[in-house]
């Protein structure tokens, strides 16, 4: 959410160039607007528009030091005037996260007569460091005392006229630093600076660094004594993040399932005996993650009633302070994310953290916050994944969760066995043909305004997730639903043409679907055998238990082809961001 980028020491003296190059590689963060500000001889030059940066073509003055910023709004409507970097007299920056007590700082500054130009938090900090140099404090000390004036999680980037630093600060949000011999670039995301160098130094929680012409200096942020960092070599490669012959990232990583399925299961047994041993500790485990991720851990409810006969309990971070009396030393909080940075999960963690409970996880970072406050984490192995709406993450945590259940029952080879099996079939299924055949029921869909999938068992969680995914890209109504349950109310809803997908072929959803097509439904089949309710059927192979995830993989296609038959851009969905590191 919002991607932050800056470079230090551009010999060349072209930072502003470089800068924009790496908030085009970070868009999926934040795209509503961006802003760039370049340090110019003793002045300080900031460029700023709304719209998408993919289509920026500024010019810039020579510089070798340059922050940027593209954003998702949160604080204040999509304007120039509220976009990053913000500024106040001397002080220019650019802010991740959310200030939380901002409003009562900027009433006592209004109240001095500091006057405000933009809705945002952001400006308020501006305002804050500004007040703390005015105190005669050294820039570094003015950052570090508004910083724990701050409530909330942030990453900050500051330029101070006359002082050719870079001071860069976070707290529950991002922010990583690569470096080459000569130049040092700061990114919220690794993608920004790969193609210059894969040595990265991370920053962590209430630490800063101070970046001048390519050299860094790291410090604590509370006591302000330095500290030393390791030089970390990453071993992600810059052209696996193109889209090589593909139109969009989406369909690309749709696509890459075909072998990160496989990659998830290839944990040692050790690895994954050991994460088991973390999750049986406890006297009952919680399962927290939010929006995609959370409807793979519904389907994980399901693996382990059914596998392990282990009762997992699936919330939603954002609703799990409704049940944190219940955590204590004897909890195990289990939290599944694609980026490891989403602050509702990480404020449960720290919650229970505090309580005593053991924390496990499993992310597609494996430098994430989440990663990092675990006891025991296990990495996706996915691969990087850029178009917003996630595709191969969510299939991966599937078949890790799925593999998980096995273990916890003492079956960890079988449960290899038919993932592995699985991952043949999807490799086999995932075709241009395939491709084709879907894209053409896409052209039949492309103007309806809602549509409806049902699903059983593991199956319903998919229902929930093919709802989502079809929402976000394609932006025709959707939802999901038990199959069970359409007669208890949705039901009302059906009319002549209305469109359902129906997940699965056994008899009592196909009873379901029945009842549906009496009524006027068309009828889209997601199964391994054509039912003749079926309209249009969209094959997937028999896979017994892990049939929840390689039922999702067509209607990931479909709700693709939605978008592109209706002139949307399927990477960048409005008002969605990929990683929401904000409450």
């Amino acid at each position: 959410m919002c991607g932050i980028f800056a470079v230090s020491g551009e010999k060349n003296g072209k930072a502003g160039e470089a800068v924009l190059k790496g908030l085009k590689k970070l868009e999926y963060r934040g795209y509503d607007s961006w802003g760039i500000a370049t340090q110019e001889a003793e002045k300080i030059v900031v460029i700023k528009e709304v719209g998408k940066i993919s289509k920026a073509t500024p010019n810039f003055s020579s510089s070798e030091c340059a922050i940027g910023h593209s954003r998702w709004a949160t604080h204040g409507k999509v304007t120039s005037e509220n976009s990053h970097p913000h500024f106040y007299k001397t002080v220019t920056l650019v802010h991740n996260g959310i200030f939380e007590n901002y409003e009562k700082e900027k009433q006592r500054l209004i109240k001095k007569g500091h006057i405000f130009t933009s809705e945002t938090d952001t400006e308020v900090i501006a305002h804050l460091i500004y007040e703390e140099l005015q105190k005669n404090n050294t820039p570094k000390d003015a950052v570090r005392n508004v910083a724990n004036i701050i409530t909330g999680r942030f990453a900050l980037l500051v330029l101070i006229d006359g002082n050719s630093q870079i001071i860069a600060i976070r707290r529950g949000s991002p922010l990583i630093i690569g470096r080459t011999q000569n130049t040092s670039y700061i990114a919220s995301d690794i993608p920004a600076f790969l193609e210059y160098t894969n040595i990265v130094n991370y920053i962590d929680d209430d630490e800063m660094a101070i970046v001048e012409k390519g050299e860094v200096e790291y410090f604590d942020v509370v006591s302000g004594k330095s500290i030393l960092k390791r030089d970390i070599e990453v071993s992600w490669k810059d052209e696996v993040l193109d889209k090589g012959d593909y139109d969009h990232f989406m369909i690309k990583e749709i696509f890459d399932q075909k072998s990160s399925l496989a990659s998830a299961i290839n944990h040692s047994d050790e690895e994954i005996n050991n994460f088991i041993e973390k999750l049986q500790k406890g006297n009952g485990v919680y399962m927290v993650s939010c929006g995609t991720a959370h409807k793979a851990s519904m389907s994980a409810e399901y693996y382990f009633s059914q596998i392990a006969k282990r009762k997992i309990n699936v919330v939603p971070a954002s609703e799990m302070p409704a049940f944190e009396h219940f955590i204590n030393e004897k909890t195990v909080l289990f939290a599944v994310s694609q980026s490891g940075e989403t602050a509702d999960i990480l404020e449960v963690l720290e919650q229970g953290k505090k309580k005593g409970a053991t924390i496990i996880s499993i992310t597609n970072v494996e430098s994430s916050a989440i990663a990092k406050i675990s006891d025991n984490h296990l990495p996706l192995r996915a691969g990087k994944e850029k178009a917003v709406a996630s595709t191969k993450a969510t299939t991966s945590q599937m078949a890790l969760l799925l593999l998980l259940a096995y273990a916890d029952s003492k079956r960890l080879n079988e449960g290899r066995q038919i993932l592995q099996n699985l991952a043949a079939n999807v490799n086999e299924m995932i075709n241009p043909r395939y491709e084709d055949h879907i894209k053409e029921v896409a052209k039949k869909l492309s103007d309806i305004k809602n549509i409806f999938i049902i699903g059983r068992n593991s199956l319903y969680p998919m229902a929930l997730e093919s709802a989502i995914k079809i929402m976000e890209v394609s932006y025709i109504h959707a939802q999901g639903f038990a199959a069970g349950e359409m007669k208890h109310g949705p039901i009302a809803l059906i009319e002549e043409g209305t469109v359902c997908i129906v997940l699965g072929g056994d008899m009592e959803t196909i009873s379901n679907a029945t009842e549906l097509k009496s009524r006027g439904a068309r009828i889209i089949g997601v199964a391994p055998e054509r039912d003749k309710i079926f309209d249009d059927w969209l094959k997937v192979p028999e896979s017994s238990c892990a049939q929840s995830i390689v039922s999702i993989l067509p209607v990931q296609i479909l709700a693709y082809y939605l978008a592109i038959e209706r002139g949307l851009d399927p990477d960048m969905p409005r008002n969605l961001a990929k990683s929401v590191t904000v409450k």
